[in-house]
Order: structure tokens, then C-alpha cells, then sequence
């Protein structure tokens, strides 16, 4: 995604003040910092959007991962089927599920659908 590389500094600065509980931004040009979610290895997620109605909704957008390693939805404990090098998805078992893609060393994106 162009916005992450656009303004990795930046975003990396807000990363790391959620991981160290100093976080001090709620939006970021219009990007929401949903914040952390834990796990073996944390997640800063940010959103850029959500469509459709329930039952059927999605979400996008993109997350930090200090570990390089990618993530489903939320940091939810799901495994990841790889599709590529930089591609993984992951299901529940019905017809909820997710993409993730690599935008570099520690960003990733994200689409996910409920």
C-alpha cells in the first residue's frame, strides 16, 4: 500500500507508542489506530474502511507486526494458509475469512469478511 510506505515513519512511530501503552493517536490522516492486539506476537492494526451490511461485512486496512510475521484478523489465533511468498489467507470453517499481504519487512495488509 502506497499510504503505509508513504508514511512508514510516522506510522511506525505510532506503532511503537501502542506497544509501549503511550498511545497517542486515535486517526491518522483519516486512518483509524484501532491499537493493539495480543498475542504470541502483537499486532498494531489500522483501519481504512468497512462495507457492507450484516451478515455479510468486511473490513480493510493494515497492521504492524514488530515480529515480521503475519497475522489474521484482530491477531485471532487462525491458521494461515499460504497463497504466496507474501500472500496468506485464513477461514473459520464457514464463511468467514481473510487475506493478508506483505507490503514490507513489518507491514501488512488486510481484508477480512463476516
Amino acid at each position: 500500500m502506497r499510504f503505509v510506505l508513504s508514511h512508514r515513519e510516522t506510522l511506525e512511530e505510532i506503532a511503537a507508542d501502542c506497544l509501549n501503552q503511550n498511545r497517542t493517536a486515535e486517526r491518522y490522516k483519516g486512518v483509524e489506530v484501532e491499537g493493539v492486539f495480543p498475542g504470541e506476537h502483537p499486532i498494531v492494526q489500522f483501519s481504512t474502511g468497512g462495507f457492507g451490511l450484516v451478515p455479510s461485512t468486511g473490513y480493510c486496512g493494515f497492521y504492524y507486526s514488530e515480529s515480521g510475521r503475519p497475522a489474521a484478523y484482530q491477531n485471532v489465533d487462525m491458521e494461515l494458509v499460504p497463497v504466496s511468498d507474501d500472500e496468506w489467507t485464513w477461514t473459520d470453517g464457514t464463511d468467514n475469512g481473510g487475506v493478508t499481504r506483505r507490503i514490507d519487512e513489518h507491514w501488512f495488509s488486510y481484508k477480512a469478511w463476516f
